[in-house]
C-alpha cells in the first residue's frame, strides 16, 4: 500500500470496534460490575486515546459518550 493511501478497516474490524464500545457502555452502566471494571469503562467512554482509536476503526465520531466527573 502506498503511503498516501488511507487504511480502511475491514468489516470484521469495524464490527469488533463497535462491540468493544458497546461492552464498555454495558460495563459502565452495570451496577453489579466490579468497581474497577466500571471505572475503567467510564474512563474509556470519556474519550481517552483508546476510545478514539476504537471509534476511528468503527468509523464513528469519537465524541465522548460520558463526561468526566468532577473531582
Amino acid at each position: 500500500m502506498a503511503t498516501n493511501e488511507l487504511h480502511v478497516p475491514s468489516p470484521a474490524a469495524r464490527s469488533l470496534a463497535c462491540a468493544v464500545i458497546k461492552q464498555a457502555m454495558l460495563d459502565a452502566l452495570d451496577p453489579t460490575a466490579e468497581p474497577t471494571v466500571r471505572h475503567d469503562a467510564e474512563q474509556f467512554l470519556t474519550g481517552d486515546a483508546w476510545y478514539e482509536a476504537w471509534c476511528q476503526t468503527a468509523g464513528i465520531d469519537p465524541t465522548p459518550l460520558l463526561s468526566r466527573r468532577q473531582s
